[in-house]
Formats: C-alpha cells, structure tokens, sequence
C-alpha cells in the first residue's frame, strides 16, 4: 500500500545486489550466520525486522541501544559495500520495530564507512558517504518521520524531488506523509468551519503529491487505486473510471 507509513523499506533505499545464499534461512539462522542471515533477506526482499536487527547488530558490533565502537567499525572485515548495505538495513529494520535511537546509530555509523580507525576524515581516507548524499538523506527523513517531525522530513523529500523529480522513494514517501495529514479527522482548530477549510487544504496537497507521482510513474498500480478512491471521496467519477482504466491496463 503506497498510503502505509510504517513500510519503511523499499527496493532503492539500499542498493545492493548481492544474492543471498544457496543455504535456507532456517541453515543460517541455525548457524548463525549473521552476514548471509541479511544477504538472503535482501535478496528475497523479506519483511524481517526482527530478524535484522538481532543479527545485524552482532555483525556490526552495535548493541541494541544503539551503543558502538568507531574503531570496531572501522577495523571490521567487512568490506565498505557491505558494511553501508548492512547498516541501511538495519536502519530501517530498527525503525520498524520502534527502536529509533539504534536507527539514529546507525546513521552516524554510515558517515564513517571509509574514515579511518578513529571514525574521521583523513586525507585518502574520507568516509564514502556525507550527509548531502541522498543516500543518507532518504534515511535521515525516515528516521525523522519515526519521530514525528513530518516538516523536517518533508523538507528533505521536497528537495530530493527538486534534485531529481523521478525519485520514487522520495515520491511516495512525500505523499503518505500529506495523506496521513489529510485522513487525520481530529479538529485541532479553533472552529469546526476552519478544520474544514484546513481539511480541504490537506487533501488538495496529497491529491497534488500523488498527480505528480503518477506523472513519474504512471505503471504504480497501487497509486492508480489511490487516486480512484480519491476521485470516488469527491464524486468525480469519470476521474475514477479513468484510474480504474489505468489499473486495467497495468495488470
């Protein structure tokens, strides 16, 4: 469901394209094999956060916490690629399972894969990503949606889609946060007509973030529902029979 707030995880926040092992998960998990535990998961693209976080911070020396050792980092035998693929996925399997402080971590720990022992910058050893990365940055804004700051993290999807407008993440991330906004029923103002007016504008901005979605990936079936139920919510139906149309033909 493109409207789930809690589906953190998506196939282009982690870039990785490593295939998981020819053992089952069960083998692994016996052995625990911690490493291949989190190379099958990606490459099965399962939903275990649980999972992720208990073997992934093992792998990676970080207690549940979120306490770790730069230097153990550092000195780990991972490769730089595993490791970033490593920790994004515990990032957001940390978010999941409400473990913010781990996710903010694990932040931190990615602005040190290819620093030196001591966890900083030294000439021929500068960390591979920075925070001005979009890499960081789609992970930044997730963990600031888990601690309710929906402004902060829209401010960063709004500039990820200035950068690049095809950004899907970005794209669908931006519009769970303003249809959240637009289905809260709860009247904060001061008058039930300014709650109204106020509703109304909530919902035009998510109709407005799920139209340029569309335009960007108009084979998104689940959004072509999203925008039907829209168009159904306002009567206009000839907009729904042309979103059930494009799920039509999408299928």
């Amino acid at each position: 469901d493109i409207t789930s707030s809690s589906t953190y995880g998506t196939t282009d926040t982690y870039n990785d394209n490593t295939m998981g092992p020819e053992d089952s998960l069960e083998t692994l998990l016996r052995t625990n094999d911690h490493l291949s535990v989190l190379r099958y998961i990606r490459a099965h693209k399962l939903r275990e956060p649980h999972l992720v976080v208990r073997h992934g911070t093992l792998l990676l020396n970080i207690s549940p916490s979120g306490e770790f050792s730069p230097r153990k980092l550092a000195s780990s035998s991972l490769g730089n690629a595993e490791k970033l693929s490593a920790l994004e996925q515990l990032c957001i399997s940390s978010l999941e399972v409400g473990n913010l402080p781990l996710a903010e971590s694990c932040l931190d720990a990615l602005l040190l894969v290819g620093g030196n022992s001591n966890g900083t910058a030294t000439a021929g050893a500068a960390p591979l990503i920075t925070k001005e990365s979009t890499r960081y940055r789609k992970l930044l804004a997730l963990c600031l949606e888990s601690s309710t700051d929906y402004d902060g993290a829209l401010k960063i999807y709004d500039a990820l889609l200035k950068e690049n407008p095809a950004n899907s993440h970005a794209a669908r991330r931006k519009y769970c946060i303003l249809a959240a906004r637009a289905n809260d029923t709860t009247a904060s103002s001061s008058s039930i007509s300014q709650w109204e007016e106020s509703s109304s504008e909530a919902q035009l901005k998510a109709y407005s973030a799920l139209n340029d979605y569309l335009q960007h990936h108009p084979g998104e079936v689940t959004a072509w529902n999203e925008m039907a139920e829209f168009c159904l919510s306002h009567s206009d139906y000839k907009g729904a029979a042309y979103c059930y149309e494009e799920v039509i033909l999408a299928c």
